[in-house]
């Protein structure tokens, strides 16, 4: 019973903890470039995969060593991650002024919103996949993963109790992820087929969200928080 007790609370904990701001603003910014519903949920799962491969691979070195989480590294990261978010809202500034909405013809019944690609192509289609993932995995080593993760996993006994607990902590953190990127997304798609101007008013205010954030994290960082 306390063994599941430990992992009930860890799914629990995962899919809180994913609800947080910072993680909000960067996969919103990501999911504004293009809301359709599926790749949505995919920026969601990445996010969520990078953050609890992240969260496992410290664990693991914790339980391994008996070592625990240094204050300073955690500094050291979570100035990575101010960095990160702020990179992700210029980048999503810049995808905002190149948004247009294919037409319903081209798209079947609905309108569909695109970012202009350079000039030798006439849309791109592609998505940062890999820049989400890293971004999920600096949040997985910074501000309150150690909290609710690192710092209960170095209390549990034995070490396969401790591994159970990250790994249901990831499954409640992606599922969480995924479940909010697909309500943003869903969201932006109805104000983007409604107006252009709207969906560029989206996607900008995500990336000024995220610049936001990340500096507030860096400002934190600077201040000794």
């Amino acid at each position: 019973m306390t063994a599941l007790l430990a992992l009930g609370t860890a799914l629990v904990l995962g899919f809180v903890h994913a609800l947080e701001i910072d993680h909000m603003v960067a996969v919103t910014a990501f999911v504004s470039r293009r809301p359709a519903l599926l790749t949505a949920a995919g920026f969601g799962a990445r996010w969520g995969l990078g953050h609890s491969l992240a969260v496992l691979g410290a664990g693991t070195v914790l339980l391994a060593t008996g070592l625990h989480w240094s204050p300073r590294v955690g500094t050291l990261l979570e100035g990575a991650v101010g960095v990160a978010l702020v990179g992700v809202g210029a980048w999503s500034l810049r995808a905002a002024r190149n948004l247009h909405l294919h037409p319903p013809a081209e798209h079947g019944n609905h309108g569909h919103l695109h970012v202009h690609g350079r000039p030798a192509a006439a849309h791109t289609h592609g998505h940062p996949h890999q820049g989400i993932i890293a971004v999920g995995l600096l949040h997985g080593l910074a501000g309150t993963s150690a909290v609710v993760a690192l710092v209960p996993v170095t209390l549990l006994r034995p070490a396969g109790l401790g591994l159970a607990y990250l790994a249901a902590f990831g499954v409640g953190v992606t599922g969480g992820m995924s479940l909010f990127a697909v309500v943003a997304a869903a969201a932006m798609r109805q104000a983007a087929e409604r107006s252009v101007r709207w969906g560029r008013r989206v996607t900008g205010a995500a990336g000024l969200a995220s610049i936001g954030v990340g500096l507030w994290w860096l400002g934190s960082v600077a201040l000794g928080n």
